[in-house]
């Protein structure tokens, strides 16, 4: 898995990028980089970017990671929106959706479009490109 976030301070929102195979091990441990970096603001909105992810994680796995973000005081203070378009991802996008305590706080889109108006912030447009 390949692993990049930008913190924009100015904007007051969050990047995430992962490529390749996903473990929820390993998204898990970048989730907490990204919780743990000091510019990382609860409240700010985020677009984590899964176009180009495979997943390897099961349903079981995935509601583990659903309740530990959950239980997170660093988590669910702000709107995130998921881009993703393989069949897998976007199904196992929506299990992590229903298994969150506010689903209205997490999207999943398609379009690089949709998912910034979704977090209110065109800007993303200035970071993300649709292919």
């Amino acid at each position: 898995m390949e692993y990049t976030y930008q913190i924009i301070p100015e904007h007051k929102l969050v990047i995430e990028q992962v490529t390749g195979e996903v473990t929820v091990q390993e998204l898990a441990y970048k989730t907490q980089t990204v919780f743990s970096d000091p510019l990382y603001v609860p409240t700010y909105n985020g677009v984590m970017d899964l176009r180009h992810a495979v997943s390897r994680m099961s349903k079981v796995e995935l509601y583990g990671f659903a309740s530990l973000i959950s239980e997170s005081e660093m988590f669910g203070q702000s709107k995130w929106a998921i881009l993703a378009n393989d069949p897998i991802v976007v199904a196992l996008s929506h299990i992590f959706k229903h298994r969150l305590p506010d689903q209205t706080t997490l999207g999943i889109f398609c379009t690089i479009q949709a998912a910034a108006e979704f977090v209110g912030h065109p800007e993303v447009l200035n970071y993300l490109k649709d292919e």
